[in-house]
């Protein structure tokens, strides 16, 4: 299939693709080629070319994407055949950052394809939840190609970093196509690592800026980390949704203090922001997680604890900024404090039974020294040591 509109290979076909970088890219006039796995959403996108997106908030109201088309990702011969296509402009990916490996084969072809037709710079743009998804990605796709094959990516592929954010929440439409999706979003990629220049990539609804680092920051020790505490005290205190739990008073503001705490270590290490901004931002935020169309379970939000406990993510992150900044950290501490006791009884969350069973093993001290890479008699281990025995007991109620 032809198209006289610049196209964009999208891998990942999900709620997260389709309710957010495949609709951005649709909107900003791209013809889309979704590729995935999933053989019943490829096929219904081939049938239906369009899909309807719900923008969830206090209106509820509906928008339509249209000039999609799916491939399966497994299939490099259509892989071959989408990278043969002239107007190819952009390569973007929201497959979460565990599944990127496993597209490494067909971007490889993608890329194999473009060198053997002598085709010029592209960039490929890593749009997942995660820091350091970027060099997952390209380390990945790199083992896939012979050093020939290297040398023309080093030239003419670029692995822009960038930082995405929109709630995306489990929905049941009509459609299998059709997916919810908060109004919010931002796109915001780092203009300094695209492998051509931003007059070039200029995409309505994705920003630039040469400062990326303090917008991801922004965004985990922000969005992130405040939905993750969110989440951890609605689950101690039997809330089954986001919504549920920041409508809780003590909740709303242990979160509110921990966002706070994380917003005046931003403001002080990144210039770009100053302090009434940065204010609205987290009122912002908070205002998301109360949106009464979004009900988006806890122990979805929770889930895989040890990821979000990682030193320099959504909890530890920014009490490493405070502790180095020397500002108050007492809402964040309680935060990782209620993370150590998430435990989902259906079992069906791996990371969670992991945490639960080495802390039965080692003790709960040794699991945060392990964690933070603190020392014993550390004023933030007593902390969160206390505030865990406080939440165990809320628990419990």
């Amino acid at each position: 299939m032809t198209t006289n509109k610049p196209v964009a290979v999208h891998f990942g076909a999900g709620n997260i693709g389709r309710g957010f970088i495949g609709a951005v890219l649709s909107q900003a006039d791209f013809h889309v080629v979704f590729a995935d796995v999933q053989e019943d959403i490829i096929n219904a996108l081939n049938k239906e070319h369009g899909y309807d997106i719900h923008l969830m908030d206090n209106e509820s109201r509906t928008e339509r994407i249209e000039d999609v088309r799916g491939v399966l990702s497994t299939n490099l011969e259509e892989i071959k055949k989408v990278a043969k296509e002239p107007n190819i402009s952009i390569i973007t990916t929201a497959v979460g950052a565990n599944v990127l490996p496993k597209i490494a084969k067909p971007i490889a072809q993608i890329i194999k394809t473009r060198m053997a037709d002598n085709r010029g710079p592209i960039n490929i743009i890593a749009c997942e939840n995660e820091q350091h998804a970027t060099t997952i990605l390209q380390e990945a796709v790199e083992k896939e190609l012979n050093e020939e094959e290297q040398k023309y990516m080093r030239d003419n592929i670029g692995f822009p970093v960038c930082t995405v954010d929109r709630i995306v929440p489990p929905f049941e439409g009509k459609s299998v196509l059709e997916v919810g999706v908060e109004p919010f979003y931002e796109w915001t990629v780092d203009v300094n690592s695209l492998k051509r220049t931003d007059e070039d990539v200029k995409i309505k609804g994705m920003d630039t800026t040469d400062n990326l680092e303090a917008y991801v920051q922004r965004k985990l020790f922000t969005l992130n980390c405040g939905h993750a505490v969110t989440a951890y005290l609605g689950f101690l205190t039997h809330k089954s949704t986001i919504l549920d739990a920041i409508k809780t008073p003590f909740i709303h503001s242990t979160v509110s203090k921990a966002l706070n705490e994380s917003g005046a270590a931003l403001v002080k290490k990144y210039s770009v922001f100053n302090e009434s901004d940065h204010s609205k931002y987290i009122e912002q935020i908070l205002r998301r997680f109360a949106n009464p169309q979004l009900h988006d379970e806890v122990t979805r939000v929770g889930r895989e604890p040890l990821r979000k406990l990682k030193q320099g993510d959504r909890l530890l992150g920014p009490i490493e900024m405070c502790r180095e900044l020397d500002l108050p950290r007492d809402g964040l501490l309680t935060g990782v404090a209620a993370a150590l006791l998430f435990s989902p009884e259906d079992g069906d969350d791996e990371e969670a039974k992991e945490l639960q069973e080495k802390i039965s093993q080692k003790g709960l001290k040794d699991v945060i020294l392990e964690l933070t890479g603190w020392k014993d008699g550390d004023e933030d281990l007593d902390a969160i040591l206390k505030q865990h025995e406080k939440l165990k007991g809320t628990s419990t109620n």
